[in-house]
C-alpha cells in the first residue's frame, strides 16, 4: 500500500489567507458602524428612561423634578450639554438647583464618545402632575465621529417624552 501525504500546498494556503484578508477589510468597517449605531440606541434608550423617571418621581412625590446637566454632580452647570453628565433632583423651593445631595433622586456620569446637547433649553422641570414646564426640550444624541445617524429626544409640554430617528447632521453642532 502507498501511503498519500496530507497537508495544504503553500499555494493553498495564500489563497486561504487573501479570502480571509478580503472578508477582514469588508467586514470591520461594517462592525465599527454598527457599534457605534447600537452605542447611540442604547445611550438614547438609557437617557429617555432617566427622564421617563423624573417625570414619573415628580408625580409620584407630589412635587417639581428637575432634569439638568451637571459637570459636578451637585448642581445644574447652567449649559446645554447632557454629555458632561446630568443629575435628577427634587425642587421644592423652585430655584431649579437641588437645596441638598439628600434631594438628588439620580446621578448619570459623562459619555466621552458621543455628543448630548440641547439647543435653547438647558433643563427640563416636570410639575406633579406630569406635565413639563416652557418650551419643548430636544436633546440630541450624536456620535462624534458622524459614523453613526443622531437621534432626538423631545419632551413635550404635556410631559410626553418621544424618540425622534431622523435627526440632520448639522443638529449636531454645538
Amino acid at each position: 500500500m502507498h501511503k498519500t501525504k496530507r497537508g495544504i500546498t503553500l499555494l493553498e494556503l495564500m489563497v486561504v489567507l487573501a479570502v480571509a484578508g478580503i472578508l477582514v477589510t469588508v467586514g470591520v468597517p461594517a462592525m465599527a458602524d454598527f457599534v457605534a449605531e447600537n452605542r447611540v440606541a442604547a445611550k438614547t434608550n438609557l437617557m429617555m428612561s432617566h427622564i421617563q423617571y423624573a417625570r414619573h418621581s415628580a408625580v409620584t412625590r407630589r412635587a417639581n423634578v428637575v432634569a439638568c446637566p451637571s459637570q459636578d454632580r451637585l448642581a445644574c452647570s447652567g449649559d446645554n450639554r447632557w454629555d458632561r453628565g446630568w443629575i435628577i433632583f427634587i425642587d421644592r423651593d423652585n430655584d431649579r438647583q437641588p437645596d441638598s445631595p439628600e434631594h438628588i433622586l439620580r446621578v448619570v456620569e459623562p459619555e466621552d464618545r458621543l455628543l448630548l446637547h440641547s439647543a435653547g433649553r438647558n433643563r427640563v422641570r416636570f410639575q406633579p402632575m406630569g406635565g413639563a414646564f416652557g418650551t419643548n426640550l430636544t436633546i440630541r444624541v450624536c456620535d462624534i465621529r458622524g459614523q453613526a445617524e443622531a437621534r432626538a429626544i423631545v419632551v413635550s409640554n404635556p410631559g410626553r417624552v418621544r424618540v425622534r430617528r431622523s435627526v440632520d447632521q448639522a443638529e449636531c453642532e454645538v
